[in-house]
């Protein structure tokens, strides 16, 4: 059971980042300094506004997470992130073809599988 510090550290990620995986959840009950300590990085790193702007980082978020297969839905928090922060589903899509080349297909289609999710594309069946 969370404490009310964890409760309060999640809901503080969730409105500054925009997203909370389980990964945060786990670790603000269970080593809520670690996670504080993280969440410092991130800012740092990720977050926080220094040359690049957010969309551009979530677009660069999208492409590398896709490149390494992660999971769809963490692929599709950073979807619906990128779109928050003004890219267009069309911009989101551009930046996933570009891990064609480099990495193939398979990591591109984990990524098409997160935008189709998030912007509510349907696949057409048959």
């Amino acid at each position: 059971m969370a404490t009310d510090e964890a409760r309060e550290f999640l809901e503080q990620a969730q409105q500054h980042r925009g997203y909370t995986l389980e990964m945060h959840r786990i670790m603000a009950e269970v080593d809520l300094e670690w996670a504080k300590k993280y969440n410092e990085f991130i800012e740092a790193t990720y977050t926080g506004q220094r040359l690049l702007d957010r969309k551009t980082k979530e677009l660069l978020q999208i492409v590398v997470e896709a490149a390494l297969r992660a999971d769809v839905e963490q692929i599709q928090a950073h979807v619906g992130v990128a779109l928050r922060e003004g890219a267009s589903p069309r911009e989101i899509l551009e930046a996933l073809q570009a891990v064609i080349a480099p990495m193939g297909a398979l990591a591109f289609r984990r990524g098409l599988q997160a935008w189709a999710a998030e912007t509510g594309f349907e696949v057409p069946q048959g």
